[in-house]
């Protein structure tokens, strides 16, 4: 299998690690208890750099190559691509918002929720276009030398959260995954 390919779905599966945590945070919050505002401002943090650095290009670079064997591909998953671009955004806001929630600049609790309600759906309809019809196709289309030139053009960069090495500004995020996954698992 494809380096890119396994990598997309690491970076999935970690995604809805973060995205699972922000969700119990903002229950938290819901509930009138003050969630980990420094915990959320990490999750910002590594979702403002490490998907539009690494993750969203590996994907373009797949959907250049699948629309090169495949001219059908544009019409069908052509939207997940320019989805990018308002991820992002809306991923600038989400950071924006809880930035400023945890320095105290006042905002109303509902527009907090909706914006993170938002977020979080976004991301999650996102990556489920993706596994159901991008990367399938993607698979299906492209070939050996495909994947070899997609795996050469990666770049090659350490996750902050999820690599080998965790970037020390990301120890306290780090902490927390396991914990959180830990607490995951024991409920399976």
């Amino acid at each position: 299998m494809a380096q890119a390919i396994d990598q997309l779905g690491r970076d999935h599966r970690n995604m809805r690690i973060l995205l699972d945590i922000v969700e119990e945070e903002m229950n938290a919050y819901q509930a009138g208890q003050v969630p980990d505002f420094d915990l959320l401002e990490k999750i910002a943090e590594y979702a403002l750099h490490y998907p539009d650095l690494v993750h969203h290009p590996m994907e373009d670079l797949i959907f250049e190559r699948l629309v090169m064997r495949d001219s059908g591909a544009k019409a069908i998953i052509g939207h997940l691509v320019e989805e990018h671009k308002r991820l992002a955004e809306l991923t600038r806001r989400f950071a924006a918002a809880i930035g400023n929630v945890a320095h105290d600049v006042e905002l109303p609790r509902e527009r907090l929720a909706s914006l993170v309600s938002e977020y979080l759906l976004a991301n999650r309809l996102h990556m489920q276009a993706e596994e159901k019809h991008f990367l399938p196709r993607a698979m299906a289309v492209l070939t050996e030398e495909d994947w070899a030139s997609i795996d050469e053009r990666l770049l090659r960069v350490d996750d902050p959260v999820f690599g080998e090495r965790v970037a020390d500004a990301f120890l306290l995020l780090h902490e927390k995954i396991l914990k959180f996954h830990g607490l995951m698992r024991a409920k399976a």
